[in-house]
């Protein structure tokens, strides 16, 4: 006699910040949802630093649907935030540098523009900052800017899962799924649906290794000094984020061959020289912890949300790159009511865009 299956709505597949932000509102909503992951210790959401940066790139262009965007990461966060009891993102001020004349003129540019009005703020001088040296050029202030701690979050949601009996530790090969007209059937569990959250080993899924996925593999490190650090958050081309008791983080790094999740001594050479650089007092800092990670970005530069062309159980959330932390709560709030209540999903990041008609 065969063993019967678990049915469940919804399996998860990675438990990033995609996949664990699209399953507590499934849950939130009274769904069944399993979440499968394997419990790697480095991944991008946990080697991520969690910027929120509406503003970004040399032309300084503003986030598609900023406001949105906002409203729901600070709407879904704050919940979070009042049912683990722990704060999980923190407002941070955003000092972002002139490393030359081009970089003043676009400011300027933006400036004469009342869409970036609520994004950009005063430009300051060498002297305004202890921190800049007498060469610098400046910079400009970013309002509306914060960092997620992203791992402290992962942390709490997956231990949630675990108690809710919604979380396994394993890898999923599709190999060993089994599609029918019931769902899609994995080690004892009937899913009706399966939901790929997995980053970028979605460019190895045999049901969706045609989207243009464009993973690209980055470094953060972990510092330590004796010196006074900046209080905001400074770019420069990289970024230092200062955090408690002397230590900062400084990222990142793009490479784009190999992902092999290992550290490049290039990387960290990169990023040590922009740092002594820029903030030559911080050259004696010592490092503490060097993480690497590979970053699901696309094509086009907008997500993969929906439903495979030929099969109505097997559907993908992914895609999210570096700007996550900022567009996963509302693009999670779209799938669920596109799940649920059948509303059309963001024509910009709805995967059909890729069918050929």
């Amino acid at each position: 006699m065969s063993t019967a299956l678990t049915k469940i709505d919804f399996l998860i597949v990675g438990q990033g910040l995609a996949g664990s932000l699209l399953a507590w509102n499934l849950i939130k909503q009274g769904q069944q949802v399993l979440l499968v992951d394997s419990c790697l210790e480095q991944t991008a959401s946990r080697t991520a630093a969690g910027l929120i940066n509406p503003v970004t790139g040399k032309r300084l262009v503003k986030s598609a649907d900023i406001d949105v965007h906002l409203k729901a990461s600070k709407r879904l966060y704050q919940q979070l935030t009042a049912y683990f009891k722990k704060e999980f993102l923190f407002k941070k001020p955003f000092s972002r540098l002139f490393l030359s004349q081009a970089d003043i003129n676009q400011w300027q540019k933006r400036q004469e523009d009342i869409g970036y009005k609520a994004y950009l703020g005063k430009a300051f001088r060498a002297d305004d900052k202890t921190f800049l040296s007498d060469e610098s050029l400046g910079g400009f202030t970013q309002p509306q800017c914060a960092y997620l701690d992203t791992v402290l979050l992962l942390d709490e949601l997956r231990q949630f899962f675990v108690q809710k009996n919604s979380f396994i530790n394993a890898t999923l090969n599709v190999d060993d799924c089994l599609l029918s007209n019931e769902g899609l059937e994995w080690q004892g569990h009937l899913a009706k649906k399966v939901i790929f959250c997995d980053g970028y080993q979605l460019q190895n899924n045999q049901w969706f290794k045609y989207l243009p996925l464009q993973p690209v593999q980055g470094e953060i490190l972990t510092m330590q000094t004796d010196q006074v650090l900046p209080k905001e958050i400074v770019h420069f081309g990289k970024w230092l984020l200062p955090l408690q008791g002397g230590r900062f983080k400084l990222g990142a790094t793009w490479q784009w061959k190999p992902l092999d999740n290992k550290p490049s001594i290039t990387a960290l050479n990169d990023l040590i020289a922009a740092l002594t650089e820029q903030f030559p007092y911080l050259k004696k800092a010592t490092l503490v912890e060097r993480k690497i990670g590979v970053r699901p970005g696309t094509k086009d530069k907008m997500p993969f949300l929906g439903v495979h062309p030929n099969h109505s159980q097997v559907m993908v959330f992914n895609g999210f790159g570096s700007k996550g932390s900022l567009t996963i709560p509302w693009y999670s709030e779209c799938f669920v009511n596109y799940l649920l209540k059948g509303e059309p999903l963001p024509k910009e990041a709805n995967i059909n865009r890729y069918i050929k008609n």
